[in-house]
């Protein structure tokens, strides 16, 4: 699959660019960026992935821009009120998936390391841990993200991968804004823990992600 940004959704990131938004504001899976008449809004959105696995899904951000005043909801925070954004950039992913795990060797092998250490913690007979699983899939399924432009994007089953923009960067003063979904989960949980980071701090972030 691919979930890049489309034509509209790059010129609102452009009208971005040298703004300065009355506030930046994360409701979870959303950030919003509110002006005077006006508000431009980045939502985690959810949809099917290029999986082995029917149920897989892949995190990815719309982006719109809303002729109407911002009010905000009970949860929302506050990033930042009257900065300027420097620059801004978009991020892109490359997730792809690794096949399940369905040769009795190997699934005896995972479930055997699962009792053990299941054992240990609850302090029971490995007997009452086999109870526990009895009956639940032995099958084991990654997902993975990289560069998509990286060797081992280029290595990976067409079939089952998927190129997304997952959202963007901003600068902000001497900070960085990242306003991008992480390691496909879902919403932007991240910016309320620490919502700017130093370009060190960024650069670190960035492992699995190409910036446009």
């Amino acid at each position: 699959m691919e979930y890049t940004f489309n034509i509209i959704e790059k010129k609102i990131i452009q009208k971005l660019k040298k703004s300065e938004p009355k506030r930046i504001w994360t409701e979870f899976a959303k950030v919003i960026f509110e002006f005077d008449k006006y508000y431009i809004e980045l939502e985690c959105v959810p949809e099917i992935a290029s999986s082995q696995n029917k149920s897989d899904e892949a995190m990815t951000v719309k982006i719109l821009e809303i002729e109407n005043k911002y009010n905000p909801t009970e949860n929302a925070k506050i990033i930042t009120e009257n900065e300027q954004v420097k620059d801004i950039k978009s991020v892109r992913t490359f997730l792809y998936f690794t096949d399940s795990i369905t040769e009795p060797a190997k699934v005896e092998k995972i479930d055997s390391k699962w009792n053990r250490i299941l054992s240990k913690i609850a302090g029971i007979r490995k007997s009452e841990i086999e109870k526990l699983l009895d009956g639940t899939t032995s099958s084991y399924h990654d997902q993975i993200l990289c560069k998509p432009n990286s060797d081992e994007a280029k290595k990976v089953n067409g079939e089952f991968s998927n190129l997304i923009d997952v959202g963007i960067i901003l600068e902000i003063g001497k900070n960085y804004l990242p306003a991008f979904v992480q390691g496909n989960g879902y919403g932007f949980a991240h910016l309320e823990r620490k919502p700017l980071l130093t370009s060190k701090e960024l650069k670190e972030e960035l492992t699995e992600y190409e910036l446009n």
